[in-house]
């Protein structure tokens, strides 16, 4: 193998930052904050207003905050596969946004129809993973590759702990503990900050951009999102990454494993008795039979949405 030594040099940097906290730790209110300051340094550096594009998994949270802040919402229904979130990392590219948030990719792992689910269809077994970490790892590189600056908040593992006062009065404290995401899935972004439940102040995990690192506490808010954009922009230029598709490379089993999945949902839902599932069948295949799915995109987007039928007639 050849290898080209060059000179390393400091380019312009799509941040990734991911936000942390067990329920009630005001994540999605903490990444408005960082987008909108983020949208100000933007504006200020270059004329333009970049707009922010909120993915909202949480009920009717994402809408909380439309008085205090500019910014467009996609509702994000079940099932929460990979594919799904994937898609909508690069509708917001397509549609011209400058800032993401993804609130919360915990569903992408744990809600329904997410990868802990898809791994129990898969067989619930170890060598079930098989299937699924290849889905899941397409996610992480969307977000990884985008031209797109990202937040991406997380359900923390909430933990409890007692304590007491000075008075020694005891109170029970809610603590996060990780994220509820595949382990390491944190450490994959520009900067990973936990939000405490109480006190709402954000404490660093990782950070690349050296702004946090020496802060034992953070209140998060418009100015730290300007000084990521400051440091996300200091460099000169940007290199898009570029990564081989594998989904060219897709093998016949690969559509098989998918088949049996719709095959089995489909049993689930009462297969030819359920007018709502055979008109979707009938939309990727005139048969209505998912054995002759030949496509394995239509493949998975078949399966998404039978389980979407699933999900609204469980």
């Amino acid at each position: 193998m050849a290898f080209q030594i060059k000179k390393a040099k400091r380019e312009k940097i799509y941040v990734k930052v991911a936000l942390m906290s067990p329920s009630g730790g005001g994540k999605t209110y903490s990444a408005l904050r960082l987008a909108t300051g983020m949208a100000n340094e933007i504006e200020k550096q270059t004329g333009t207003r970049p707009k922010i594009l909120l993915g909202n998994t949480e009920a009717k949270r994402g809408y909380y905050y439309a008085d205090e802040f500019d910014y467009d919402i996609v509702d994000i229904d079940a099932p929460h596969n990979p594919e799904k979130y994937v898609e909508f990392v690069n509708f917001a590219v397509s549609e011209g946004y400058g800032i993401l948030i993804i609130d919360s990719s915990s569903h992408e792992w744990e809600g329904k129809g997410g990868c802990l689910e898809l791994q129990q269809q898969a067989g619930g077994t170890y060598q079930a993973w098989a299937k699924v970490t290849p889905r899941h790892n397409k996610f992480i590189e969307a977000i990884a590759d985008s031209p797109i600056h990202i937040i991406a908040t997380m359900r923390g593992k909430d933990q409890y702990e007692v304590e007491k006062d000075e008075k020694g009065k005891t109170s029970v404290k809610k603590l996060g503990v990780g994220a509820k995401q595949r382990d390491g899935f944190e450490y994959e972004f520009t900067c990973t900050l936990l939000i405490d439940q109480k006190t709402h102040m954000a404490e660093t995990q990782k950070d690349n951009t050296h702004i946090f690192e020496n802060e034992t506490a953070t209140l998060l808010n418009e100015t730290y999102g300007e000084k990521i954009m400051q440091w996300a922009n200091s460099g000169e230029g940007y290199t898009p990454v570029v990564r081989k598709d594998d989904e060219d490379t897709a093998t016949t089993d690969n559509i098989a494993e998918i088949k049996k999945e719709i095959v089995a949902t489909c049993g689930a839902l009462g297969g030819t008795k359920n007018e709502e599932l055979m008109t979707t069948l009938k939309a990727f295949v005139p048969s209505g039979n998912p054995n002759a799915i030949k496509s394995i995109d239509d493949a998975r987007k078949c399966l998404e949405k039978i389980q979407g039928i699933k999900a609204v007639q469980a």
